[in-house]
């Protein structure tokens, strides 16, 4: 006598979609996150590329004290990525050397702007914490290199 299976067509392959399921499921999350982390760096990085260009502009039109530019473009990155005021690092230099409230026509103002890879990653286990001996991402965070950083620079001539 024939089991129930065989009679209406089951072959010996069940539970073979669940098993295909269980291999491909974590490589097609792993590509998904990849896609969605790699989304998030270029979006953090053409934030960045934009607030150094309009702290630059404010800089070069001569009514904007250094700290003025300074805080705006702190305000710009810490509202458009959600970060806090000490993890943007921001340089403004010129040409002369001179303040950019005291810089002549014609000067180069220049603006940096930059926030560390850890601090805008999606991923927790490039970020802070964990730790202790049962965690499984410690050496990933021990040989994660702490100086990458995404940046964007902007000059300029003072008007």
């Amino acid at each position: 006598m024939k089991s129930i299976f065989a009679r209406k067509g089951f072959s010996e392959r069940r539970g073979v979609a669940a098993v295909e399921m269980a291999l491909v499921a974590p490589l097609f999350m792993l590509l998904v996150l990849g896609i969605i982390e790699f989304g998030r760096y270029l979006m953090v990085g053409q934030l960045v590329v934009n607030a150094a260009r309009e702290g630059t502009r404010m800089a070069i039109s001569g009514y904007f004290t250094e700290e003025e530019v300074r805080t705006d473009v702190e305000t710009f990155v810490t509202e458009a990525i959600g970060l806090d005021p000490e993890d943007v690092t921001i340089e403004i230099d010129t040409a002369s050397g001179e303040t950019i409230y005291d810089a002549e026509a014609k000067d180069l103002i220049t603006i940096r702007v930059a926030v560390r890879f850890v601090d805008v990653t999606y991923l927790p286990i490039l970020g802070e914490g964990g730790g202790g001996e049962d965690d499984p991402f410690v050496g990933l965070r021990e040989n994660h290199d702490d100086a990458k950083w995404i940046s964007g620079i902007s000059s300029m001539r003072k008007e």
